[in-house]
This record gives structure tokens, sequence and C-alpha cells, in this order.
């Protein structure tokens, strides 16, 4: 794991060099003008002055990326393990699922909005949406995973649907919901974001509304920076996570 974890961070120190080379290269040619590229130092100014240091910019974006993405996982889950129980509701919700998971975020957003309100409501929602189906998906091939037999035995000892539930489906899902957060990492922020562009008047989107709106270039790539390094620790938080879950669960087998 060590090993792996090394050649992960080898390959991003890679790709941000590549990064900051052709960045180099871009601002030091006349071709691309400064409203396209702005210079580095600018950007770094602007991620220091208007996106770190606001109260009301990154630290709630992340909170609602987070709360969304808790609640979708949770969502997805429930909605499992109740297809799971009652066979006959899963091509319902699975048909649900991919509906929602099918349109795109800029189509649900007034609809969302038309529910939940304007602003966080519609930011936590819009993450919840996005996130829900990966876990879904996932846990629900899971727990249809499990051989016949063993819940055989568990009923002939006297367990019912709670016990197998309990002793069985759980700990068969689990490492199926974490890899299921460690996919939707990503695409609760960038749901959030976007939720914030369209409906906020607080948040990252909103600053990246304004900003596109003055053309300060540099603060909004300052912000697209910031979105996608969290996005990135996100990912690699939860890839940890599902790597030791998987190991854990693998010793217990053993």
């Amino acid at each position: 794991m060590r090993r792996t974890g090394a050649r992960r961070l080898l390959g991003y120190g890679f790709l941000l060099g590549l990064l900051a080379a052709g960045w180099t290269l871009a601002r030091a040619g006349t071709a691309v003008p400064a409203l396209l590229v702005p210079d580095p130092a600018r950007v770094a100014e602007s991620l220091i002055t208007k996106v770190v240091a606001d109260p009301a910019a990154l630290p709630l974006t992340f909170a609602r990326a987070l709360a969304g993405t808790v609640l979708g996982l949770a969502l997805g889950t429930v909605l499992a393990i109740v297809s799971h129980l009652v066979p006959i509701l899963e091509p319902l919700t699975r048909v649900s699922g991919m509906i929602m998971r099918c349109v795109p975020v800029l189509a649900l957003s007034p609809l969302i909005a038309t529910f939940f309100g304007y602003g966080g409501p519609a930011a936590v929602a819009t993450a919840t949406v996005m996130s829900f189906f990966p876990s879904f998906a996932l846990v629900g091939a899971a727990l249809w995973r499990i051989p016949p037999a063993l819940l055989d035995v568990i009923r002939v000892t006297g367990g019912g649907r709670g016990t197998i539930l309990r002793r069985v489906s759980l700990p068969i899902a689990l490492p199926e919901l974490v890899l299921a957060a460690k996919l939707t990492s990503c695409v609760g922020v960038l749901a959030a974001l976007t939720a914030e562009f369209l409906t906020a008047n607080d948040g990252l989107g909103a600053l990246l509304a304004r900003s596109q709106g003055l053309l300060d270039t540099p603060t909004v790539w300052a912000i697209l920076l910031t979105s996608l390094a969290g996005s990135l620790l996100a990912y690699e938080v939860m890839d940890l996570a599902e790597r030791k879950t998987r190991a854990r669960l693998s010793l217990h087998k053993n």
C-alpha cells in the first residue's frame, strides 16, 4: 500500500509539473491573452485574498458537498437494502435512480430549487441526488451476490431478516459502500459548486458567478483549482479508506 501511495503521489507531482510548465509556456508567449490564461502570481493572490480568506465561500461549499454526499450515500444504501428485502420494488427504484443519474445537473437545478429552495438547501439536495446512485447500485449488487445457501443456514438456525442484515448483508456491502463514497467524492463538490453557481448568494459557486461576470479570470482559475484540489484530496482519503476496509475484512475472513 505504501508503494502504491508513493507512486500516486509521484504521478500527481508529475502532473502538477506538466501543468506548471504548460502554464508558464502559455504565459511566456503572446498568442494566449491574459483574459484566458492569467498570470500565476495573480491567481495565487486571488486564491489567498478571495477564496481562502472568504468565510462565505470555501467552508460553505465543502460543508454542503460533504453533507449532500453523506445523505446521498445513506439514501442509496437504504434504497438498496429495501429493494433487496422487497424485490418487487427493485425495478422501480433502479429505473428511478438511472433517470436521476442521467439527467444533467443544469436541468435538475430549477426543479430542485422549487422543492428545496435556493442557496444552501439546493446545493445539498443537488449533491444528494448526484451521489446516491453509486451506493444504490454497488450495495445492491453486493447484496444480491449473497449465496442463498448461507441465508438458508441462518434461517434454519432461527435467524430472521434482522440477523441476516446485521451479520451478513451489511458486512458484505460495507466495502462497496466505501467504494461508492470514493466514486462520489468528486461528484459532491461539483454538484454543490454548480448549484451555488445557479441559485446561491454565497459559497464558491456564487463567487465563481460574480467573478465570471466581472471578467475576474484569476479568481475563476483560483476557484477551479481549489475545487480540483478538494476533489482529489477527498478521492485519496476515500481510496485509502476503501483499501483499509477491504484488507481488514479479508483478514477477518481468514
